[in-house]
């Protein structure tokens, strides 16, 4: 591996031990997340289905406990970060026979060719090259197995202001994904469906808990659909679930 990338996974390990080990300076932003609740639910629930009897990999597992969810209906499920904070965190609380957690790094995993019928990620991708972790990704993959990813898109100008004001809640090699990325994903892994989320629901979010924000949620979703039709819209939301399907030979 080059030594760009060498000192690249170095950062993201140094910051990511950091936020595992003390304070995580995102906590403050969670409040955000209401705009693509939706999102997130479709992701976990597209993963709950289809690793049901299925070799899984979760590609950068932080210390979550998606593993409850997804791992007891699983064949097997594996999970792997750079953060070794974040794995003997969950070594500790995990009890399931067939999950286990490794410290590794994603651009170059140990496991052997077709190794896994579904990978699924949140919010990592975006942490690494695009190029190398897809290479990767579809040389773990068995054909016809998915790859399923919830990341962060970097098209929208007001967000990426957002971002730069608050340096601390980022590495420094993070790259919010756009359009070319998923380009390079659907040409390593595979066919690629795309959907996206947070556009105008972000405006949702300071109002007060209550049906009101509800039904605000609900009104700027619909919209948000119809923007996403959009090609030189879509890239302006927040966040994008993807989902890849490898080819069978």
């Amino acid at each position: 591996m080059d030594s760009v990338t060498d000192h690249r996974v170095l950062r993201e390990k140094e910051f990511h031990e950091k936020r595992f080990s003390e304070f995580d300076h995102r906590e403050s932003q969670k409040k955000y997340y209401w705009a693509v609740w939706d999102g997130a639910e479709k992701y976990l629930q597209t993963v709950r289905q289809l690793a049901a009897g299925m070799s899984v990999l979760e590609y950068g597992c932080g210390d979550t406990d998606v593993w409850k969810q997804v791992g007891p209906n699983a064949k097997t499920y594996v999970g792997i970060d750079i953060s070794g904070a974040a794995v003997s965190r969950l070594e500790g609380e995990c009890d399931l026979i067939n999950t286990s957690f490794h410290v590794m790094d994603a651009h170059k995993m140990t496991f052997e060719d077709e190794s896994f019928d579904l990978i699924f990620g949140s919010g990592i991708i975006h942490h690494l090259e695009t190029e190398k972790a897809a290479r990767e990704i579809a040389r773990v993959l068995r054909p016809g197995g998915k790859a399923i990813f919830w990341e962060p898109l970097g098209g929208n100008p007001l967000i990426n202001a957002y971002r730069f004001f608050t340096p601390d809640a980022r590495t420094e090699d993070e790259h919010p994904l756009m359009a070319r990325d998923y380009s390079v994903l659907r040409k390593e892994i595979g066919d690629m469906s795309l959907s996206f989320f947070g556009l105008f629901t972000l405006l949702s979010v300071p109002l007060p808990d209550s049906v009101i924000r509800t039904s605000a949620f609900h009104a700027f979703r619909k919209i948000d659909e119809l923007l996403s039709s959009i090609p030189g819209v879509r890239y302006l939301s927040w966040y994008c679930l993807s989902t890849f399907t490898k080819q069978k030979i």
